[in-house]
């Protein structure tokens, strides 16, 4: 009821307003717009002259249109960097999956299956035939005294992996080697005289001197007489070494004549009252040599004829005065090291003496006959096994060498009995004793079986594997265990198992040889070029076997089975034979 009262209401109202709605006139926007609409010319309100534009000068306008530019080059540059990240990281993926990418485009396989695999293993085993060497049959057999050559330097580098003879060394045996890249090979034969030599020939630039040892440093060759004289030899001019160089005929033999070289270390300043008169031993680095007299005493000096450009001290020589803030020193002026030759008595009233120093490229270490171990030089591997801090990447004075005592247990007495280095590695040789024991032998038989019981240690640079711990690592300040202990030729689970010890070392820039008790060589570090002996080009950073040496006539390359089992071999040195390393290559031969 209510609805329908509500719906009538709403009725009314709207027919109520309808009249009203009809009455309102309507308008169109034509008509209202229609009494302004004339035939005149359309007129601007705003003239040009309202208008005003700010002069700018020419100076203005430069420096506008180089901000201009120098947005453009900003962008530019930003799209620059990003283009070169991405081929960057596009090169640096195309070089990691490399082999997977090559198998793409095998032509015989779409796809990588096992025929392909098989086919790339065949074309690999073709390859190392080729680089195979094959023996003549008139070549002598290994027994024939003579120089086995392995690395850079060789006229067929294809054949540089494996040891192959130098024929001029045939049937000679030589009292020294030294092996360098920078100039010719040094060698001297059995009565002395001193040669230089490469795998085509040899020549003899220096006789009659009874020389034992040579090594070579800035471009001059330094060789230890017989009778404790280190002679100055340039190796580059001829003229200079004939400056030196006299010849008499002897009283004894007029019929010959005999040379006689006067350029040599002057001793007899750093000798006089000391009752020092002859140089026992020396080493050299790249740049700076330390010797030994016949009491035990240290010094040293710069190598070279002249200052090697931008010559900087880096503390190798282990004089304070000869720090990296100091100049150079001159060449072949004799400085002693007094810190290292400051004698103190030991524990049995023995006074301290040096036993042995080794070089590496700019750092040093020394071997007292307390078996303490100094060392002093360049330390940025830690080669110096010293911490590496800013206030220790040069060390201008000798420093104790510890950090071994972590390896063994408490109450054990630790001595060094050898030391050596190569470029920036050093190598350590340590003999625990228990100090109980040693104290209630003192004075009663010596400690064999402790002094049996050698372990090696090693740090510094290793990027390269030279550290021969297992790791590639480019800095070790701390000493880490040697990993000497052959797999190949020792079984370690046999009761009576005894580890080989190393007789003798023979340090590289960046490789190592090592001659065991045995015979047997290990090799470790770098193979870039070979020096390791293996017929690889792998580097590694564990010692590793050499093959034996290829005999004469061998058929070894015909197969790729007989060539498998000649890379399984061992090779044992004979007695007589001496393993020498270089620089970026390695020989044997046989000692005089």
């Amino acid at each position: 009821m209510i609805t329908r009262i509500v719906r009538r209401q709403a009725k009314r109202s709207l027919t109520n307003c309808r009249p009203l709605l009809q009455n309102v006139p309507k308008y169109d926007d034509a008509e209202l717009l229609a009494g302004k609409l004339n035939k005149a010319s359309y007129t601007a309100k705003r003239g040009k002259d309202t208008y005003q534009w700010a002069e700018r000068s020419a100076q203005e306008m430069e420096e506008e249109h180089n901000d201009r530019m120098a947005r453009m080059m900003k962008l530019r540059a930003v799209f620059q960097g990003l283009f070169l990240v991405v081929g960057v990281g596009a090169a640096y993926t195309t070089y990691m999956q490399w082999p997977q990418i090559k198998s793409w485009w095998l032509a015989e396989k779409s796809i990588l299956d096992d025929d392909a695999i098989e086919l790339l293993k065949k074309r690999r085993d073709e390859k190392t035939l080729l680089e195979f060497p094959k023996i003549p049959a008139s070549e002598p057999p290994s027994s024939v005294p003579g120089v086995y050559y392995w690395g850079s330097g060789r006229n067929d580098h294809k054949n540089s992996k494996f040891p192959l003879r130098v024929a001029h060394f045939d049937g000679q045996k030589l009292r020294d080697v030294c092996l360098s890249t920078e100039n010719a090979n040094l060698a001297i034969d059995k009565n002395g005289d001193l040669y230089t030599w490469n795998t085509k020939s040899k020549k003899l630039i220096l006789a009659d001197q009874d020389l034992l040892s040579a090594k070579s440093s800035n471009g001059v060759a330094y060789a230890l007489t017989k009778k404790g004289d280190l002679l100055i030899v340039p190796l580059a001019d001829p003229k200079q070494r004939s400056k030196f160089l006299r010849k008499h005929r002897s009283w004894l033999r007029p019929w010959r004549r005999h040379c006689q070289y006067d350029h040599k270390l002057d001793t007899k300043n750093a000798f006089s009252g000391r009752h020092e008169n002859k140089i026992t031993h020396f080493d050299v680095g790249k740049e700076h040599l330390v010797f030994l007299s016949n009491t035990g005493k240290a010094y040293t000096c710069a190598t070279g004829l002249k200052e090697a450009q931008e010559a900087k001290s880096r503390g190798q020589f282990g004089v304070p005065i000869l720090s990296q803030f100091d100049p150079f020193p001159e060449c072949n002026k004799i400085y002693e090291i007094e810190l290292l030759n400051h004698s103190t008595a030991g524990s049995e009233g023995v006074a301290r003496t040096i036993k042995k120093v080794t070089c590496g490229d700019y750092h040093t270490l020394a071997l007292d006959s307390l078996g303490e171990l100094y060392s002093f030089g360049l330390n940025t591997h830690g080669q110096l096994g010293q911490p590496i801090r800013y206030d220790m990447e040069y060390l201008p004075f000798p420093k104790v060498v510890s950090g071994f005592s972590a390896h063994f247990p408490r109450d054990t007495y630790l001595k060094c009995v050898d030391v050596n280095a190569s470029g920036d590695t050093s190598f350590v040789s340590v003999v625990p004793q228990d100090i109980h024991k040693l104290i209630r032998s003192r004075g009663n038989e010596s400690l064999r079986d402790d002094l049996d019981k050698v372990t090696y240690f090693s740090f510094g640079g290793g990027i390269s594997g030279e550290l021969g711990n297992g790791n590639f690592k480019h800095c070790q300040q701390d000493p880490t265990k040697l990993k000497v202990v052959n797999e190949a030729s020792n079984d370690s689970s046999a009761p009576n198992f005894r580890p080989s010890k190393i007789a003798k070392w023979s340090c590289g820039t960046d490789h190592v040889l090592a001659e065991l008790e045995n015979g047997e060589v290990l090799a470790w570090g770098s193979n870039t070029q070979g020096q390791l002996g293996n017929g690889k080009k792998i580097k590694s950073c564990r010692p590793i076997n050499i093959p034996q040496l290829l005999e004469p006539g061998n058929e070894l390359s015909s197969s790729q089975e007989n060539m498998q089992k000649h890379l399984l071999t061992t090779l044992q040195l004979l007695p007589g034979q001496t393993i020498k390393a270089g620089e970026r290559s390695s020989c044997i031969y046989w000692d005089a």
